[in-house]
């Protein structure tokens, strides 16, 4: 009589390895989608935004800029400082301002558009 020979058997540490391995998946996957789930229906509360500096405040005065300036716009760059987008006679500048000594600090002179 012949020996029927047995088709080679997975190691027992291969399968626990493999079965390991999908149950982290779906683990994973799961909370995955519950976190995603449990963010979209939660209420977001916005960060507190940084102090703003007033600019109607009679005790913080204007910058003088020169006869012919237009203020653009304005951005806060530091605590006590802001970006001043200013337009002086057609020229596009950015200076800066610091508020707590009201002192204009030299800016840039930014080229004109091209067409």
């Amino acid at each position: 009589m012949d020996k029927v020979e047995e088709p080679p058997r997975t190691p027992k540490a291969l399968l626990a390895a493999v079965i390991g391995m999908g149950v982290l998946i779906v683990v994973g996957t799961v909370t995955l989608v519950g976190v995603i789930i449990h963010r979209m229906n939660s209420q977001h509360t916005p960060a507190a935004l940084p102090a703003s500096v007033p600019l109607q405040d009679t005790a913080l005065p204007a910058p003088s800029l020169a006869p012919g300036s237009k203020l653009l716009s304005m951005a806060r760059v530091q605590d006590d400082l802001l970006a001043l987008h200013i337009s002086e006679n057609g020229q596009d500048k950015i200076i800066l301002w610091q508020v707590s000594t009201h002192k204009l600090m030299q800016g840039l002179t930014l080229p004109p558009a091209r067409p």
